[in-house]
């Protein structure tokens, strides 16, 4: 995967469980991003971050959790700009208990479909389900 000349802006994690499950964050119907809808653990980068920095700092302060390894899998573009990138990480099992005001959701690619996801995040899912690197969307 390359690196785009100015590194996006978020970070964020496909966390999958033995089954193949994915992880999702309930997003709260007040939320400024993404209200009521379901997205991938993660956050915006800080200046010094590189996006894995970012994203080990994030799913520490969201779900008191560091994954061990995690790789690229898919970079989001928004109206030509790198916006974030998606990095899939493997999660033992077991209950997950976020330390943000959200709910977690265990949920199995085949059920995507009828989950309410938000926008970026069914486009990456769609995306990495099928092995593509890269999603482009229009800004809104």
């Amino acid at each position: 995967m390359s690196v785009p000349a100015v590194p996006p802006a978020y970070a964020c994690a496909v966390i999958r469980n033995p089954r193949g499950w994915w992880l999702w964050e309930l997003r709260a119907p007040t939320a400024r991003f993404a209200a009521g809808c379901l997205t991938c653990f993660g956050g915006g980068r800080e200046s010094t971050e590189t996006a894995e920095d970012c994203l080990r700092r994030e799913l520490a302060e969201e779900l008191g959790w560091t994954p061990g390894n995690v790789t690229p899998v898919c970079d989001l573009w928004v109206g030509g700009v790198s916006t974030a990138r998606f990095f899939v990480c493997d999660h033992p099992g077991g209950p997950v208990r976020p330390r943000i005001p959200v709910a977690a959701l265990w949920a199995p690619p085949p059920s995507f479909a009828g989950l309410p996801l938000s926008p970026w995040h069914g486009a990456v899912a769609a995306a990495v389900l099928t092995d593509r690197a890269r999603v482009d969307l229009a800004r809104d």
